[in-house]
């Protein structure tokens, strides 16, 4: 067998190590010590396989992974993330970046090599075991639950996907809108009445495994007690051929991290608007005693009607619920918006949630991060003890009177920063209307 693959990595020893290991085995390989050279080139002429260390400088194997799954999906581009990280959270962090697969370090040889061999060999044909290739048969219905159910044929005159019937449980599926670690989001029509929502289904891998089953029906639990139109609506969950499915309020938009890459840092009006929103979501969760745990720019979705809607919320918990279901002393979250008291060992709050809703708000404002790092470690003692940073550092066009509350959003101690959500969202309309804009 042979193929042309990518191997990214900082250490040179490991990087010759592992380029040796696999041109004896007649791979072509090409290597890089970080990912922004490895995306650069691969952007130019791509490989049939990409083997990525996560931890590296100028751009981590996360991201590197999740920018190429912007361009080629996992069947046409396969991508094996490699860490010493090996906590449950570390590895399904990798998978809802878009690797394919994800080896702990220190791994036997014969490992890489196996894992390598499979993906190659299956090439074009790859497919996750939850997605099976489309049928070209104009006649053709696929069931996504259980293979032994038939589909019932409807005909609603939507557009299907091509000319074939995809059904889940009630509903028939017509698209996607994206794929993670822990299950796809379909584009779906509901058959009785006709209604467009986004069905979210677990993946068959996980369906059996209880932790991610709680965490799955822990968020549609959360979610279905939540009304505020700043967070997604959920319409229907349930389970079907073996498979949990949560339908969803579908919303067209773009995430804000997406946003900023292709515009640039946005005006200050148009920011204030966004996170007074996102705000006002916040505030929603603190009627219900909830925490988002994982508030960023990615979760962040700006509708193309002008609304804004939080979303994600797998890591959501009730502030005072003890049940643990992904937390091993390490802290939960992306590491640029942990809140310093959570890497201090204390627990997520309301403040914790605004201090990552204030490095969201720097970034989007400045296009930089206030906390950069590549690992860990170098990004969190920037949060607990690093420079306090400041947007007009970055653009000394902002107002004062914006910048002010982003950094009260970034106060280390939870006690100087916003008491609430809601008083976040005031400050920012009153901001706004000062402005004309409200």
């Amino acid at each position: 067998m042979s193929g042309r693959i990518v191997l990214v990595e900082d250490s040179d020893e490991v990087r010759r190590f592992a380029k040796m290991l696999l041109t004896r085995k007649d791979f072509d390989v090409t290597d890089y010590p970080d990912g922004q050279a490895a995306y650069e080139a691969i952007i130019q002429n791509p490989p049939d396989l990409i083997v990525s260390d996560v931890q590296m400088p100028r751009m981590d194997g996360l991201e590197l992974t999740s920018r190429l799954r912007e361009r080629f999906n996992k069947g046409e581009l396969p991508i094996v993330l490699v860490s010493v990280m090996s906590e449950e959270e570390d590895i399904v962090r990798g998978f809802e970046a878009g690797a394919n697969d994800y080896l702990v370090k220190p791994y036997r040889t014969t490992e890489l090599l196996a894992k390598v061999s499979v993906l190659l060999r299956e090439g074009p044909f790859l497919r996750q075991n939850d997605e099976p290739e489309l049928p070209q048969d104009d006649t053709s219905m696929v069931k996504l639950g259980d293979e032994d159910t038939r589909a019932v044929p409807v005909d609603k005159g939507q557009g299907s996907v091509g000319s074939v019937r995809y059904f889940f449980d009630k509903y028939e599926i017509v698209g996607e809108f994206g794929r993670g670690g822990m299950g796809t989001v379909y584009r779906a029509i509901k058959r009785d009445d006709g209604r467009q929502v986004a069905l979210k289904v677990l993946a068959p891998r996980l369906s059996e495994n209880r932790t991610s089953i709680a965490r799955f029906l822990r968020e549609i639990k959360l979610l279905s007690d939540i009304t505020s139109p700043q967070v997604v609506r959920v319409f229907d969950h349930g389970y079907d051929g073996g498979r949990y499915f949560l339908a969803m309020e579908a919303v067209e938009g773009q995430s804000l991290d997406r946003k900023v890459v292709h515009s640039g840092p946005l005006e200050e009006e148009l920011s204030a608007s966004i996170f007074m929103q996102v705000a006002e979501a916040l505030a929603a969760l603190s009627d219900h005693d909830l925490v988002h745990r994982d508030v960023k720019p990615a979760n962040i979705l700006v509708c193309d009607n002008g609304v804004v809607k939080l979303v994600d919320f797998g890591l959501a918990k009730h502030q005072h619920d003890d049940l643990n279901l992904s937390e091993s002393g390490y802290a939960l979250g992306t590491p640029y918006y942990i809140a310093p008291e959570i890497i201090e060992g204390g627990q997520a709050s309301p403040q914790s949630d605004l201090f990552a809703l204030g490095v969201s708000f720097f970034e989007v404002l400045t296009g930089r991060r206030p906390f950069p790092g590549v690992v860990p470690y170098q990004i969190f003692r920037l949060i607990v003890s690093g420079n306090q940073p400041n947007p007009l550092d970055h653009r000394p066009e902002l107002s004062e009177d914006l910048v002010a509350i982003v950094n009260r959003l970034l106060e280390r101690d939870c006690q100087d920063r916003y008491m609430s959500a809601s008083d976040v969202a005031s400050d920012l309309r009153a901001w706004l209307e000062k402005r004309g804009k409200a």
